[in-house]
């Protein structure tokens, strides 16, 4: 298998005139830019607060009923540290690239990501978003497979599978092709996008997550008690279905093969509990696209300011899943069916 070579992930550039670019002040850009420590410190003291809150919630909710919406919502808001993960990584957080990067590691393990494999697949993602055989991650490969598209993605099991698979592949620096939304074999891997300088980091953090997921398994054991599992392992799994409503709206049923963000990517306008604190703003995808150096807390003011360049966006989840789903049944039949939106001159 041929190497297929990217750009470093601090190299990435997004302004080449093959890709559209919102029309907007330099200077007013370059300030959308700037991280703010503070905005950086709420976010993540919030959000790591409220997961250590819901997890002691569901532990003291074990063994009574309560403990199915308990463990619910806990797993909701561990499944929603895949925002966190994409933050951290893009290092748009905090000033430092030190607490960037602590975070990201952590984020990683939580949202059930290998982080280094993960970072250069995500800069893949971004330099070539919906390029088919290229972007590795397209949730909504074509013909659509409804029952994986609606149920077992739902609750992330390709993914999961896919990425047990990989790290424990990784481990033995075995790397072949996986895929992470179907059995049908991936074209690329994601060892492919990571140079061999990174490799080892990438084999030895496979390594440590399996052997966290060890160690938790043993701690069950010992126990005698599945709380361990429930609260480490599994979180991904039964607190998916949240993940998966907020995030397969990002590019489902848009076109592939564009340089216009505005084709294949979508803006959901959600409130503050749903948008902010679950999704880290990560609704305004096209936003996040066209300008990832901008701060997830500076993507609505960036909208407001480009909304004119934009296709309308879809107000709120029932908005964005009615254009959605009759899109994907139509794809089931014809591949070749995508959604156009209007793109204003």
């Amino acid at each position: 298998m041929s190497s297929i070579k990217v750009e470093e992930i601090d190299k990435i550039e997004l302004s080449h005139k093959d890709w559209w670019q919102p029309k907007i002040d330099k200077k007013v850009y370059k300030k959308l830019c700037q991280r703010s420590d503070a905005k950086a410190w709420f976010h993540t003291i919030l959000y790591f607060g409220v997961l250590f809150i819901t997890g002691l919630i569901a532990i003291y909710s074990w063994g009574t009923w309560y403990a199915i919406p308990a463990f619910i919502l806990y797993g909701s808001v561990y499944a929603c540290s895949n925002a966190r993960w994409h933050e951290y990584g893009h290092r748009t957080v905090f000033k430092s690239r030190k607490l960037n990067d602590f975070f990201y590691y952590i984020s990683s393990f939580i949202a059930f990501f290998e982080p280094i494999s993960w970072r250069w697949s995500h800069a893949n993602h971004h330099s070539k978003t919906r390029y088919l055989d290229l972007d590795l991650e397209i949730a909504d490969p074509r013909p659509t497979n409804l029952r994986i598209l609606f149920f077992t993605e739902f609750f992330g099991y390709y993914r999961v599978k896919a990425e047990l698979q990989k790290i424990f592949k990784h481990s033995f620096r075995i790397f072949t092709s996986q895929n992470s939304f179907s059995d049908e074999e991936a074209k690329i891997s994601v060892a492919d996008l990571v140079p061999d300088r990174e490799k080892n980091k990438m084999v030895w953090s496979s390594r440590i997550f399996l052997g966290i997921i060890f160690l938790t398994i043993a701690l069950s054991i010992i126990l005698q008690s599945f709380l361990p599992l429930l609260l480490i392992i599994t979180p991904q799994i039964y607190g998916g279905p949240l993940l998966w409503i907020l995030a397969f709206p990002q590019h489902a049923a848009m076109k592939f093969d564009s340089h216009d963000h505005r084709e294949t990517t979508r803006t959901v306008i959600l409130g503050p509990i749903l948008g902010t604190f679950f999704y880290a703003n990560m609704q305004y995808h096209i936003e996040h696209h066209s300008c990832p150096q901008i701060p997830f807390y500076n993507l609505p003011k960036f909208h407001e300011l480009i909304k004119d360049q934009l296709p309308e966006p879809n107000k709120g989840l029932v908005d964005a899943y009615l254009e959605i789903i009759p899109a994907v049944i139509k794809q089931a039949k014809d591949p070749n069916y995508e959604i156009k939106k209007f793109i204003p001159a």
